[in-house]
């Protein structure tokens, strides 16, 4: 079982991947993206999934929105800067929540946003505080997903949405299909997927109606190739880096690997990348 530090650990150390191959202080994203018919390159594939999120649950100005899962922020200030809604980011992270106060003002959009160092299963906010609960790649994180469920359901408003974008792993497979993709999640700190129906069961469990799932694994193949890729041309330097830093922990190690087993398992059509959302009536 992977603790919270562990994550905040993981999202520490692997922070030059992202900054190296996802250009993280232009895109300040740490995700997939959603590639479309217009997409012209891998910065607006970035950009684009909090526009096919937001259209998707209708977010407007007098929306208040959690950023649960924030990384550096950038959701929350595309959110702030292109809707003109408030949003609160919460990360486990403290070097990343400091990075996303710091492009919230450069971005000048500090009024709108604000960013806390909180666990998103027990925030601490008031009930109702939020109209929308937002989550890109970080539900995945928690081992029982309801706990982040009942705490979104606490947090929103009557009438409330909630949307995360996520991986879900296939139901039914076999011991070694099983095996192999919890290796994948294991290499990211995660201990293992969610299947869509159990996501979606626990979420009618506690209360959320109107649940709705877009299978959008076509739209992050790109990306996942990218990583792919990143794969090969990360081997050799991690092999190296192994062999003068023989102490660095188990997640660095394996974060090269991840990049080769979540193609693998990909084509072999044993998870979906999935957008889910549901309102609080």
């Amino acid at each position: 079982m992977f603790s919270k530090k562990d994550i905040e650990r993981y999202y520490d150390l692997s922070e030059v991947h992202y900054r190296h191959f996802w250009a993280l202080e232009k895109s300040k994203s740490l995700h997939y993206g959603y590639w479309d018919a217009t997409t012209k390159n891998f910065h607006e594939a970035l950009q684009n999934i909090n526009r096919v999120l937001s259209e998707e649950i209708g977010i407007v100005p007098p929306d208040h929105v959690l950023d649960a899962g924030c990384g550096v922020g950038g959701s929350s200030i595309w959110l702030a800067k292109k809707i003109g809604c408030r949003v609160t980011g919460i990360s486990l992270s403290k070097k990343q929540i400091q990075q996303a106060k710091m492009l919230a003002r450069s971005e000048k959009v500090e009024h709108l946003v604000s960013f806390f160092e909180k666990d998103y299963t027990c925030t601490g906010f008031q009930d109702g505080q939020f109209s929308v609960v937002w989550g890109i790649e970080s539900v995945c994180y928690v081992p029982d997903k309801a706990d982040f469920i009942k705490e979104a359901f606490r947090l929103l408003k009557q009438g409330g949405r909630l949307i995360i974008a996520d991986f879900f792993k296939k139901q039914g497979l076999n011991e070694g299909e099983a095996r192999l993709v919890k290796q994948w999640a294991n290499g990211w700190a995660i201990e293992d997927y969610a299947t869509r129906e159990s996501f979606e069961n626990k979420l009618s469990e506690n209360g959320f109606s109107n649940i709705r799932f877009k299978n959008a694994t076509p739209a992050i193949m790109h990306s996942a190739r990218r990583l792919y890729t990143a794969y090969f041309m990360g081997m050799i330097p991690a092999f190296i880096y192994g062999l003068f830093h023989p102490a660095q922990t188990r997640l660095s190690k394996n974060n090269v690997t991840t990049a080769f087993l979540q193609y693998k398992t990909l084509k072999k059509g044993l998870w979906n990348y999935g957008i889910i959302s549901a309102e609080k009536l």
